[in-house]
């Protein structure tokens, strides 16, 4: 239940990043149209946003379908048991990487909220709004870290590890 959960909560992640990436396409449109009519807009702000929110939003999705880069030196050598080992160790690193980045990136969001901090931009956006994809953005990611660590520790074969060789197969 708890993988399908986030498994499912990586894919909305996913179709949220490629909605904002879309977003940054039809951000630029408009300034390309708006410049040649003689009406510049700015939209360099909204399409950071979005670049932000997408960036973040994707990262659950890519790395539970095998899409992160991934080093092998020294697993491709080992044996099944120990590359079980290592993998739990990467896993846990990186686990622990993501939390504390996740941690303190929702504490600064936080903060941002409380103390009603704008973007210095025409936009004067709230900065907690795009702050808060990028927190949602790397929890969504801690969480399919550790439901791909549990994978490797009861020894089934992690999502991850799906497009090893890069191909896309």
């Amino acid at each position: 239940m708890f993988s399908r959960a986030i498994k499912g909560l990586a894919v909305v992640c996913g179709y949220l990043a490629a909605v904002f990436l879309a977003g940054i396409a039809v951000a630029t449109l408009t300034q390309i149209i708006a410049r040649q009519l003689g009406r510049p807009i700015e939209m360099t702000e909204l399409s950071g946003f979005f670049l932000a929110a997408s960036s973040f939003l994707g990262l659950a999705y890519t790395f539970v379908n095998g899409g992160h880069v991934r080093i092998g030196l020294v697993s491709q050598f080992a044996s099944d048991h120990w590359r079980q080992r290592i993998d739990i160790a990467v896993c846990l690193v990186a686990g622990f990487v993501v939390a504390f980045a996740a941690w303190h990136m929702t504490a600064f969001t936080y903060e941002s909220y409380r103390f009603g901090d704008l973007s210095p931009g025409f936009l004067a956006a709230p900065l907690w709004i795009p702050q808060s994809a990028v927190s949602f953005g790397l929890t969504v990611m801690f969480l399919a870290i550790v439901e791909q660590t549990l994978q490797v520790i009861t020894g089934r074969e992690p999502d991850y590890a799906t497009n090893v060789d890069s191909t896309g197969e």
